[in-house]
């Protein structure tokens, strides 16, 4: 259920931000365009935040155990390290490997803010008080749009 609620909160993500900034790029999966949409029904733009809400509450659910903030780290204190063994052949190890840690650090330092920040949002969208209100307020707002949109 949370791998399908993952992908649901990208698709939903997506249409979102994609009605708001008027990209038009799903114009090909819909027969009205997103200016017609805004136009036909102006509660729209009460919609779409909640949908930015939902998607993230779905999207932030599964990935919230994930340490993706380590796995960065690691992937970009190596690149670094690596590169650096490209470009200059003659370093020695202990300078690839000052550069391996500090490289690591400094991109898991700034990663790390971002991961407690998406891990505090998943869990307050979480609380089960918030989750039932937004699921109650999505499928209201998902009736009042089957019936204003044929």
């Amino acid at each position: 259920m949370s791998a399908a609620g993952f992908f649901v909160g990208i698709g939903i993500i997506i249409v979102a931000a994609d009605i708001t900034l008027s990209l038009n790029l799903l114009a090909s999966f819909s027969s009205p365009s997103t200016a017609d949409l805004v136009a036909a029904d102006p509660y729209l733009r009460f919609y779409l935040p909640l949908m930015l809400v939902l998607g993230v509450l779905l999207f932030a659910r599964p990935i919230r155990n994930i340490r993706w903030a380590s796995l960065v780290a690691l992937t970009g204190g190596l690149l670094a390290a690596y590169y650096l063994r490209v470009l200059f052949p003659t370093l020695t190890t202990l300078i690839l490997g000052v550069v391996f840690i500090v490289a690591t650090v400094a991109i898991y330092t700034l990663l790390r803010f971002v991961e407690d920040l998406v891990e505090f949002i998943g869990t307050v969208l979480a609380f089960p008080p918030i989750a039932v209100g937004i699921g109650l307020v999505s499928l209201y707002f998902g009736i009042i749009i089957i019936t204003r949109f044929p």
